[in-house]
């Protein structure tokens, strides 16, 4: 489907060294920029210093728990809270966000395809937004939904012809010491990468769960484009096929 579907990282949205730090500037110059888009687009954002900094405090993750009711009131309102930020600097911008928490269109951790399909008919006109939550999972269990793994649900569903990750750096590094950008990855079978050193790049922390994502969106055919959302034009490039930073390459 000719769309982008673009990744806002939490690093580059908030300030992560600061509990509830909205990085607004950044947030506003990303706004500009994705409002001048001439595509259908969707946008999935992640927790930052906001959603992030409360699962800490909660000791709230992905495995599926009967976690503190409390911390998943305070996780989920501070997602919606950040969402807020981000959608009225895109109405500021002149784009059309339309907010949509993930349980609209997931069960727990799996897609509803019918309901994720709507999302693209809704692109056509509105900038349907979604962002990482804490999600219920039956019972009196819960779980964190990221950003990331939204991102590989959507893709699957929809095809989209533009998968961007939007992070803090230039994109994957080949080691941390020197920077030098892989300009491009074509990791075969993903089952077989060592995920700390993929074709010679140095991937670890936050960025080896965006690049597990990206493999597998890549194994379904379907290139991933990593650039830095701080030079928010990188955006808009990769969206019009110009990549400035690092493409990992479909392998279906």
């Amino acid at each position: 489907m000719k769309l982008a579907l673009v990744k806002l990282g939490g690093s580059v949205i908030t300030f992560k060294d600061r509990p509830l730090a909205a990085n607004t500037g950044a947030i506003d110059d990303i706004s500009r920029v994705l409002a001048g888009l001439d595509m259908p687009l969707m946008v999935v954002h992640g927790g930052g210093s906001f959603g992030h900094h409360w699962s800490v405090q909660y000791d709230m993750h992905t495995r599926p728990a009967a976690y503190d009711p409390h911390g998943v009131a305070v996780v989920h309102e501070s997602m919606l809270a950040l969402n807020e930020i981000i959608v009225n600097s895109m109405i500021k911008a002149g784009a059309n966000p339309y907010a949509i928490v993930p349980s609209a269109f997931t069960n727990g951790h799996d897609a509803v395809p019918a309901k994720i399909k709507q999302l693209y008919e809704m692109s056509k006109t509105v900038v349907p937004m979604t962002f990482g939550d804490v999600v219920y999972m039956g019972g009196r269990k819960y779980s964190i939904l990221s950003g990331d793994s939204l991102m590989s649900i959507i893709a699957k569903v929809l095809r989209p012809s533009r998968v961007i990750f939007a992070t803090n750096v230039d994109g994957i590094y080949r080691d941390m010491a020197s920077k030098e950008v892989v300009k491009e990855l074509r990791p075969g079978r993903a089952g077989a990468v060592e995920f700390s050193k993929v074709n010679g790049a140095d991937v670890t922390g936050g960025m080896q769960r965006k690049v597990r994502e990206a493999f597998k969106i890549a194994s379904m055919g379907m290139d991933v484009v990593l650039v830095n959302g701080l030079h928010p034009e990188r955006i808009a490039e990769a969206a019009r096929g110009r990549v400035d930073g690092t493409v990992v390459r479909r392998y279906k």
